[in-house]
């Protein structure tokens, strides 16, 4: 039986209410006798029959365990009732005031401060003024992966016979770097392989240093710092790198030809089908790019065209899985001693892209209730079918990893917000230009 409770409620911000909840003593009391009386069946006191204990004892006994049980279901109870009575759902806990104790026959009153969804007036949904770009595959682009994919099937060996430095030579060297007679964490490496001329080490006066130089040698060279050092006190300002090579290797590249093809892919067998394949793949990434960047485009068009509050549990909770989410990708000990020392100072860094989230998410909400856009079983089983292909798993797999974590509906409620932007993007109006992607 539902508790009889009086209530009412106060607007303090858009996202924010307050609720005064009135629990009538005479509702205290029963509360506090139905308590006493499920204790009375189970505890067993010498002395007494079991059913037949006094309250006075029982109270002597178990008061203070069994009164702050029964204060907290009143609390559950009596808000979960005020909550319904007022018809608002709350997107976090409640920040509960109350006292700490029931008197029986006495009224319980309490304040309960929530926070719920905003009431979202979408000004503009149709017609969002978006700049599209299209790029354009070049043999440049072309090119390009192909010296990649030839990086990638270079042989390394041992120098032989030579202990000089020359350009284009992979040196194990070990170094470190200073300022002002202070060594600068960070600014080092052990057994650190530089490729001279390479443009991998972000020094170039200290790589070109070691040209002419002799294995084992003691170096050091002045470095200017950059401007954007990740140390603001440093920037700009002469570190002292002290330098040791310690071995030499040298680097063969293959010859970009019909052979280096079949190397590349099983699926082609000259030189000329490899770069057909090469520039259809990047054709495909230069159609993401254009995809990805009118999304990106269209979001920060809606948030910035329709503001509205946003409740400040939801971006603390986005922002905390956003870190967890980074952190992940650690393993286990590591990530939990991270989240122990910089835990907060994650959650503060994920909190810009935090809002964002949760405004854009609030939006397309918003936009799939006013536009009744649903989503059909069919959709949900290509949905399946596309990760499955992609993934490379079978079908039955995927399903069942959805069906486990019972997340059927946060996948249709992503599936309805994706369509939802879809209908955003279709009827957007569209600035458009082309641009190399090279460039």
């Amino acid at each position: 039986m539902a508790l009889q409770i009086r209530s009412e409620l106060k607007e303090l911000s858009s996202v924010e209410r307050q609720l005064s909840i009135v629990v009538p003593g005479d509702q205290v009391a029963k509360e506090l006798d139905k308590a006493y009386r499920e204790l009375n069946l189970k505890v067993r006191i010498k002395g007494f029959r079991p059913g037949k204990v006094p309250r006075q004892v029982l109270e002597q006994f178990y008061k203070n365990d069994t009164e702050q049980q029964v204060l907290e279901r009143v609390v559950n109870n009596s808000f979960r009732e005020a909550i319904k009575s007022h018809s608002i759902s709350p997107v976090a806990n409640p920040t509960i005031e109350a006292p700490s104790q029931l008197i029986a026959g006495m009224d319980f009153a309490y304040s309960a401060k929530v926070e719920i969804k905003p009431v979202i007036e979408l000004k503009v949904m149709k017609g969002v003024k978006l700049k599209k770009t299209t790029y354009t595959v070049s043999d440049v682009d072309v090119d390009k992966e192909l010296a990649r994919l030839r990086e990638g099937q270079a042989k390394v060996a041992p120098v032989e016979g030579r202990d000089l430095i020359q350009q284009g030579d992979l040196v194990e060297t070990n170094w470190s770097g200073s300022v002002d007679g202070e060594p600068v964490k960070g600014l080092s490496g052990v057994a650190y392989v530089i490729e001279i001329g390479g443009g991998t080490f972000p020094y170039k006066d200290a790589e070109q240093h070691l040209v002419g130089k002799k294995l084992g040698e003691d170096l050091s060279v002045d470095v200017k710092l950059p401007d954007d050092f990740r140390i603001e006190s440093h920037r700009g300002k002469t570190a002292v790198f002290r330098m040791r090579p310690l071995t030499l290797k040298s680097k063969t590249l293959p010859n970009i030809d019909d052979e280096f093809a079949k190397d590349v892919s099983e699926k082609v067998e000259t030189l000329d089908q490899l770069k057909v394949m090469i520039k259809e793949e990047i054709a495909k990434v230069a159609e993401q790019k254009t995809k990805n960047e009118v999304r990106d485009a269209a979001i920060s068009a809606l948030i910035d065209q329709n503001p509205f509050d946003v409740p400040a549990s939801l971006i603390d909770r986005q922002a905390e899985q956003i870190a967890v989410e980074r952190l992940q990708r650690l393993p286990q000990q590591q990530a939990e001693m991270l989240w122990q020392a910089q835990g907060q100072r994650m959650k503060e860094d994920a909190r810009p892209m935090a809002v964002r989230q949760v405004r854009i998410s609030l939006l397309l909400e918003e936009i799939v209730k006013r536009e009744n856009i649903a989503i059909t079983e069919t959709e949900i089983e290509e949905h399946f079918e596309k990760m499955a292909a992609e993934l490379n798993t079978p079908l039955k797999t995927v399903k069942s990893v959805f069906a486990k974590g019972n997340r059927a509906s946060e996948l249709e409620f992503q599936l309805s917000t994706q369509k939802a932007l879809d209908l955003v993007l279709a009827d957007a109006a569209y600035e458009t230009e082309t641009k190399s992607l090279s460039a």
